[in-house]
């Protein structure tokens, strides 16, 4: 039969095609789609993919990070995000970027665009950004 798909393979072709914010946080794989009598996908049946997984854990190196990583993991609704885990990686959406850059202003006073989020998706690069 074929060769089993690497979620690692997948994710990199997506970004090769797609802005970062499109990339799947995850993948799930199944053998096939629970359907509804319908004949569309039961969307409640699907199971939740192990988002935990994604976190690389590299500690904070400086308080900004360390504050970052802290907004991040609360946003999230994860126990705790390294400095270069990625904010679309850990299951951020648009929706999710607003209450983080809402977060920022609360913090610092600092008025961060949306945008920076999506270039600079790592809580070590949002940290030099504001730095």
């Amino acid at each position: 039969g074929p060769a089993p798909l690497d979620p690692a393979d997948l994710l990199s072709a997506a970004r090769a095609f797609l802005p970062e914010f499109m990339v799947p946080s995850a993948l799930v794989f199944l053998p096939e789609l629970p359907l509804l009598p319908s004949g569309k996908v039961d969307r409640k049946a699907l199971p939740a993919p192990a988002a935990s997984a994604a976190t690389t854990g590299r500690a904070p190196a400086t308080e900004r990070e360390a504050a970052l990583c802290r907004m991040f993991a609360d946003i999230l609704g994860l126990p705790e995000v390294g400095a270069d885990d990625g904010f679309f990686d850990l299951g951020g959406h648009s929706l999710l970027i607003a209450r983080l850059v809402s977060r920022i202003r609360k913090e610092w006073g600092v008025d961060l665009p949306m945008g920076v989020v999506i270039q600079r998706p790592t809580p070590e690069e949002l940290a030099e950004y504001l730095d």
